[in-house]
C-alpha cells in the first residue's frame, strides 16, 4: 500500500517489527471506535491451515470507519501492518507475525440494496451467497463454498466456476494509504486474471458492492448445490487447507492441478503436510502439520514441476510472519 501504513500483499515473507507496540499506541487505537484489540492474538484458529503463531497485537475493525481510522492512527505513528480476512489464502509462520494484523472478520455486514448486495470487506463468501439466493438474487452462487472473505476474493479476483468477481464487482469502499475512505468504481476491463485494481494501487477493500440480477430460487440453489458437490468429489473440505496452492498459468497448456499430478506428487507427504490425494493443487493439513512442514511441501511441488516440466508455477498461497 502506498502512503504512510503498509497492508499485505501478494508476497509478505516478513512482517512489520514490534517497535512502537507500547502502551501508547494500544491505548489509542482501543479508543477508536468501533475496533476491538487484542495483544498476543493466536492467528492459528483464525487462518484456514489452522497453523501459525500469534500476532503482537490484533486489531478488529467492524465498520469501514473504524478501518479507516486504524489505518491512518498507525500511519501517523509509522507502524506497518498486516491484514487478515478469513485466513484462506494464507500461511501463517510457526513463530506468528511481528507487529499489527488487522483482522476484518468483524466488518461483515451484508446489506440487499435491490439488485445490489453491500457487503462487508470480512464477510464470509458463503454467507454472502446464502443472501443472494434469499433475496431472489444470480451471479454470485460461485461464492457457495469459496473459502475466505469476500475482501480476500475481491482483492484476489477469486475465481471458480467459470466465474470471477470482475464480474460482479461494479464499486465500493476502499481505505488508501493514507487511511482515506474514498468511492471507487471499477469495469470489468480494470481486472485481469487472479488479478485486481487494489493489487496495483494499494488500496484496502472495506465495503464491496455486489452488482447482481434477479434469478429463480430454485435454479440459484441448483447451481449452489452442483459446486458444492464438485467440492466434495474432490474432497475439498476434508482437511484444513489455504485453497489451490499454486495459480493456473494458460501459457503451461494445463491446470496447475494437472502439472502436480503429471509429476507424481498427488500424496506427497512432509509430516502431517501432503499434497491432497484429491486434488493436486490444494496442500493439506492431515492434523498436526506445522506451518514449516506445508511450506517445505509446497516448495518441493514447486521445484519438482520446475525441474520435470519445466514452468515454475507461482504461488497464491501467501507466506506471512515468520518461519
Amino acid at each position: 500500500m502506498t502512503g504512510p501504513a503498509a497492508v499485505i500483499g501478494p508476497a509478505a515473507e516478513t512482517g512489520p517489527t514490534a517497535e512502537g507496540l507500547g502502551a501508547e499506541l494500544v491505548d489509542s487505537l482501543r479508543s477508536v471506535a468501533h475496533v476491538r484489540v487484542e495483544r498476543d492474538l493466536p492467528l492459528a484458529p483464525l487462518s484456514t491451515y489452522r497453523v501459525g503463531g500469534p500476532a503482537d497485537l490484533g486489531v478488529f475493525p467492524s465498520t469501514p470507519e473504524g478501518l479507516a481510522a486504524v489505518v491512518r492512527l498507525l500511519g501517523a505513528q509509522g507502524q506497518a501492518l498486516q491484514v487478515l480476512g478469513r485466513g484462506s489464502n494464507v500461511l501463517i509462520g510457526d513463530k506468528g507475525v511481528r507487529g499489527v494484523v488487522v483482522v476484518l472478520r468483524e466488518l461483515a455486514g451484508v446489506e440487499v440494496r435491490g439488485e445490489r448486495l453491500a457487503v462487508g470487506a470480512g464477510a464470509d463468501c458463503t454467507d454472502v451467497a446464502a443472501v443472494a439466493l434469499s433475496a431472489g438474487l444470480t451471479g454470485v452462487e460461485f461464492f457457495h463454498w469459496l473459502p475466505g472473505s469476500v475482501g480476500g476474493a475481491a482483492f484476489m479476483n477469486a475465481r471458480a466456476f467459470d466465474q470471477e468477481v470482475s464480474q460482479i464487482w461494479r464499486s465500493g469502499l476502499v481505505v488508501t494509504g493514507a487511511g482515506e475512505l474514498v468511492q471507487r468504481r471499477y469495469a470489468p476491463d480494470d481486472f485481469a486474471y487472479k488479478r485486481s485494481p487494489l493489487q496495483d494501487t494499494g488500496e484496502l477493500a472495506a465495503q464491496v458492492e455486489l452488482h447482481l440480477t434477479p434469478g429463480a430460487p430454485d435454479k440459484i440453489r441448483a447451481t449452489m448445490e452442483h459446486n458444492e458437490q464438485k467440492r466434495r468429489d474432490n474432497r475439498e473440505m476434508d482437511h484444513p487447507s489455504c485453497g489451490c496452492v499454486f495459480k493456473n498459468d494458460r501459457a503451461f497448456g494445463a491446470p496447475s492441478g494437472l502439472l502436480v499430478d503429471q509429476c507424481g506428487l498427488k500424496g506427497y507427504r512432509r509430516g502431517d503436510a501432503q499434497v491432497s490425494p484429491h486434488h493436486a493443487n490444494f496442500v493439506i493439513n492431515l492434523g498436526e502439520a506445522t506451518a514449516a512442514d506445508l511450506r517445505a511441501v509446497i516448495e518441493h511441488v514447486q521445484r519438482t514441476v520446475q525441474t520435470e516440466m519445466g514452468h515454475r508455477m507461482e504461488p497464491e498461497v501467501r507466506f506471512v510472519g515468520e518461519f
